[in-house]
């Protein structure tokens, strides 16, 4: 067969005349098709929320956006506006925003400031930050049970921030650098106010009251101010000379303080009533509860604010070379117990009622209290006081099955175990009570069965115009802390009542400040670490010979060290703690960083939609609110290189420009929150 010589037949866009241009079109349609078919495959890049998600608060639907990053001078910057967060301390508990720290503190003390204004070495402005919500930054920072650090974030990464030695070196730091006079309240009001007694509830009040300008008077029965703080707190967790100091600073702002007057007896109520304007009684628990038991009345049976009283103002009890029997498991108990060694008992042994893991006291001052000698007895009640010639001898207790029923009420259950412990004193620690009396007499204030006065739980109010009350005498025995929120309160209210503010109208609110920077403390010579400061204690062998003070303070390097712990929660700025990366289920999140002493920085930050699944848990986890989840819904990419994002990327998120991928092609989307170019 002779070879085709023919030239093979080519496709043109000139297509031939007749039936072979029909032919050439068709074929050329075919070819269009398959290359549609062919890309069609190819399709883009999108990433969906699934149908069904984890569901999280509605605060977090937001875009992932990353809105500041601590140490790196470039991306610091943060334009967006601060929102709600600026707002009152009632706004930021109604959208959520409130800081653990300050939410879970019953003075709402701005923990989160004094952290970042410590680190930021303004010591002064740390002092007087905490003052505004904390009259006493300087006794709280020893005695305070801190729930702040209770409710810390920092105690599902490590350890909480240690807030109260923080406080305790914002005043030593503070009366140690400061220089002339305080600045002198005036009475601007001309109104004036009677305070009862010079307890933290008491101070609270005044402080506030001097500050919105009315003349504060206060009257104390004892010839020294600082009601149960002065008698009931051993000089070994509070040195006299701190709550001196602090009275002393409240005394130079304009407080006219009186000692040695006991109202009721030598100075009448009534007679306050005529000449002040308002009277707020802060008398607190005067008087121990003693447990009406057989041999109760015997010599060497006493009550711990007797008790407390002699061994911190005399250094003698009458224990010395005694064994000493402390009935209760509360805080009040293991000081009575820890003051016993001190004033030179023998053998002193603490019995509760509870169970060793179920004691009300605080678990360190217990530690404290086993490493000084101290014996402890629990689950077991006391049955009777054992005498001989009506002297202490013995002191007889029955087993204690349960101390609460099923719903939570006190109700003690006993066994038929007896046990039998030889003592020369007992001591009972089972709650005080007040003394009211002499105080009322003459008016028509009401007290309730309980012994305490009677007040509108909301203002403050007694049943007598003019008169308030807060502080235990109203909620019976608590926290310093928590006595300090009812006298802010208080003055609020007689505040209200001065002028003439209507019950139903809504109380001032108070502001919550904005922190804008995180500072790098100079902290030379302390370690790279992020572990919490530990607060250094005497030895426990030495210090049950003498009240000297426990805790040994932190330095000034630690302390900065330590501010610059605090995650600054809900401050809306990445503070570098990884949460996010941690909590990812999918491990999106690659985050890395370099701890240096003052200052953590981000090295790394990326995220990697093409794993993402949009439960929304990096942000529900992350403390200061700087990733946020939004309800854009999907989010489609031409290029899978444009759905991993770094850093740089996400800090441009949000700002209504267009984010290109690692190639330099332009993104169609905007990379985070998936909206088109121009759309709303």
């Amino acid at each position: 067969m002779p070879e085709d010589t023919r030239t093979p037949e080519t496709v043109s866009d000139e297509y031939a005349p007749g039936f072979r241009g029909i032919l050439q079109g068709a074929r050329s349609i075919l070819t269009g098709f398959a290359v549609t078919i062919s890309k069609a495959r190819q399709r883009p890049v999108t990433v969906r929320y699934p149908a069904e998600k984890v569901t999280v608060s509605d605060r977090w639907r937001g875009p992932l956006r990353l809105k500041g990053v601590l140490g790196r001078d470039e991306i610091t910057l943060v334009t967006s506006e601060p929102h709600e967060y600026n707002g009152t301390i009632e706004t930021l508990y109604a959208s959520d925003r409130l800081p653990h720290c300050i939410g879970n503190c019953p003075a709402n003390v701005d923990a989160r400031g004094q952290s970042f204004l410590i680190a930021d070495g303004r010591i002064g402005e740390a002092y007087e930050l905490v003052r505004q919500r904390n009259v006493m930054p300087g006794v709280l920072g020893r005695i305070c049970h801190h729930p702040c650090e209770t409710a810390c974030k920092r105690n599902f990464y490590d350890e909480p921030v240690a807030i109260r030695p923080l406080h305790r070196f914002a005043f030593e730091e503070y009366q140690r650098t400061r220089t002339g006079p305080l600045e002198r309240l005036e009475n601007t009001q001309g109104m004036r106010v009677a305070i009862i007694g010079s307890g933290p509830s008491g101070l609270a009040a005044a402080l506030d009251l001097m500050r919105l300008g009315y003349g504060v008077s206060m009257f104390e029965r004892e010839a020294s101010p600082g009601g149960a703080l002065l008698s009931g707190v051993p000089a070994y967790r509070l040195p006299r000379d701190v709550l001196a100091r602090e009275i002393e600073d409240l005394v130079e702002m304009g407080l006219d303080l009186t000692c040695g007057v006991e109202v009721g007896k030598d100075k009448p109520l009534g007679g306050l009533l005529r000449e002040y304007d308002a009277v707020l009684l802060a008398v607190g628990l005067q008087q121990s509860r003693i447990l009406p038991i057989p041999g109760a009345d015997a010599d060497g049976v006493t009550g711990a604010l007797e008790f407390l009283w002699a061994a911190n103002h005399m250094g003698e009890a009458g224990v010395r070379g005694k064994r000493v029997f402390v009935i209760g498991g509360g805080n009040v108990a293991v000081d009575v117990a820890r003051c016993a060694l001190r004033v030179g008992a023998t053998e002193v042994r603490l019995a509760s009622l509870e169970a060793s893991d179920e004691m009300p006291a605080h678990p360190w001052e217990i530690e404290e209290a086993l490493d000084e000698g101290v014996i402890a007895t629990c689950s077991v009640g006391p049955e009777a006081v054992l005498t001989q010639h009506h002297q202490v001898v013995g002191m007889r207790m029955r087993e204690c099955l349960s101390v609460f029923d099923e719903t939570g009420r006190f109700a003690p259950k006993f066994g038929d175990g007896l046990s039998d412990f030889e003592c020369d004193v007992v001591v009972f620690a089972i709650g005080q009570a007040p003394k009211l009396d002499t105080l009322i007499a003459g008016t028509e204030v009401l007290v309730s069965g309980q012994g305490r006065l009677v007040v509108d739980g909301s203002e403050f109010t007694t049943s007598t115009p003019k008169v308030f009350a807060c502080g235990e005498v109203v909620t019976g025995p608590g926290s310093a802390i928590g006595s300090i929120a009812t006298g802010h309160e208080a003055a609020t209210s007689i505040h209200r009542f001065l002028q003439s503010v209507g019950a139903d109208a809504e109380r001032p609110r108070r502001p919550v400040p904005v922190y804008p920077k995180f500072a790098s403390a100079d902290v030379t010579g302390v370690e790279a670490s992020r572990r919490r400061a530990q607060m250094p204690m005497a030895n426990a062998d030495e210090r049950v010979t003498d009240f000297r003070p426990v805790e040994m303070g932190l330095t000034r390097q630690e302390a900065l060290a330590e501010a610059t712990r605090c995650l600054r929660c809900e401050s809306e700025v990445c503070v570098g703690c990884t949460f996010c990366a941690r909590t990812c289920p999918d491990l999106a999140l690659q985050v890395e960083r370099v701890d240096e002493p003052g200052a953590r920085c981000l090295t790394r930050y990326d995220l990697d939609l093409t794993k993402c699944c949009f439960c929304g848990l990096c942000a529900e986890q992350c403390p200061t609110g700087a990733l946020t989840h939004t309800g854009q819904y999907e989010m489609t990419f031409f290029h899978r290189d444009l759905m991993v994002f770094d850093k740089g990327e996400m800090l441009r998120s949000g700002d209504g420009t267009r984010a290109t991928g690692r190639d330099g092609i332009a993104a169609p989307t905007c990379p985070v929150s998936g909206r088109e170019e121009g759309a709303e």
